[in-house]
């Protein structure tokens, strides 16, 4: 953050105080306990927020009551209810509000979309597994665990199909590979209008390879190690399908791409950009009304309508 021209670290908080203090004084800006106390002392224009999700909710809204930018780490926030109070906050005190799925800026998962969109998609899937997480991951809560993980295929789900689903089926497993009652293995079916998406992954897929695919009524498209992978099919004269392969090259997939989305967000809450790629407030609401269906759904054994979601808690459409 401190080497973007476009970003200029003026604060850091910490409830840890001692914490605070050695990342102040390495970055060589004021440091804080309090949150309250860095809104109030230090002109700030936007807020990063990266502590535990529990978090999220509060320290977003006292950020945007102050009419503070925000960007938020992933999950957004620990229910669609506090997602929705966000929105609408932020929409009332004329904020940005966005979310830190940096995967989106991947420039081989945007070909990847892109691609896929051309095909038409019937199928998108993705599917991937971070063995055993950290034991900050390893809660018993229903954002914690492999759910953590998993929030960003969900959100990739969404960006391809371009709609929110209609229902959602969702099965899971708690302390099939640790005994921290930690949500470890997640399978979850969306179903759009005129699409199907698969999000699954587990801890006990350790050194498994990861999968993203789109299958689309013209062809499909799937994330391979130099880029993206397409299958196209066409009818020939002789009155039969041709399939053709083409392997889209994109860049070497760099470890983090952090900072192409805070050089994004900042030139969004400044009007020189639209918010795409950028997940907005929008965005994550919608990720978090599918993570409400899925609690619903693995509770239940049933599938769950994302519009009884809606009705429940006063979301329109």
């Amino acid at each position: 953050m401190t080497q973007l021209k476009e970003v200029t670290l003026v604060a850091v908080c910490d409830v840890d105080l001692t914490r605070a203090q050695q990342l102040g004084e390495q970055l060589k800006v004021p440091f804080f306990a309090s949150f309250d106390e860095m809104l109030a002392q230090v002109p700030i224009d936007a807020v990063y927020i990266a502590t535990p999700v529990e978090h999220h909710f509060s320290l977003a809204r006292r950020a945007i009551l102050e009419s503070k930018h925000v960007l938020l780490e992933k999950m957004m926030t620990t229910s669609a209810a506090e997602a929705w109070e966000l929105v609408r906050l932020a929409e009332m005190r004329g904020v940005c509000g966005a979310i830190a799925y940096q995967l989106r800026f991947y420039l081989v998962f945007q070909k990847w979309r892109a691609l896929g969109i051309e095909m038409q998609p019937l199928l998108v899937i993705s599917s991937r597994h971070p063995g055993i997480m950290p034991p900050s991951y390893l809660r018993p809560e229903p954002w914690a665990g492999i759910i953590d993980f998993l929030t960003h295929d969900l959100d990739w789900v969404l960006w391809v199909i371009g709609q929110e689903p209609e229902s959602v089926a969702a099965a899971l497993t708690r302390n099939a590979v640790t005994t921290t009652e930690a949500i470890d293995t997640l399978s979850v079916t969306l179903h759009f209008s005129n699409a199907i998406g698969l999000v699954y992954g587990s801890m006990a897929g350790w050194g498994l390879p990861t999968l993203h695919a789109i299958l689309g009524r013209t062809g499909n498209a799937r994330i391979v190690s130099n880029g993206v992978e397409t299958n196209r099919w066409t009818y020939t004269p002789s009155g039969t399908f041709e399939r053709v392969n083409e392997i889209v090259s994109t860049e070497i997939v760099r470890a983090d791409v952090t900072d192409r989305l805070l050089q994004h967000f900042s030139a969004w809450v400044q009007g020189e950009k639209e918010a795409f790629p950028l997940a907005t407030f929008e965005d994550g609401l919608k990720v978090m009304l599918v993570h409400e269906a899925i609690w619903e759904s693995w509770q239940s054994g049933q599938p769950v309508a994302l519009e009884k979601i809606r009705q429940k808690l006063n979301i329109p459409l």
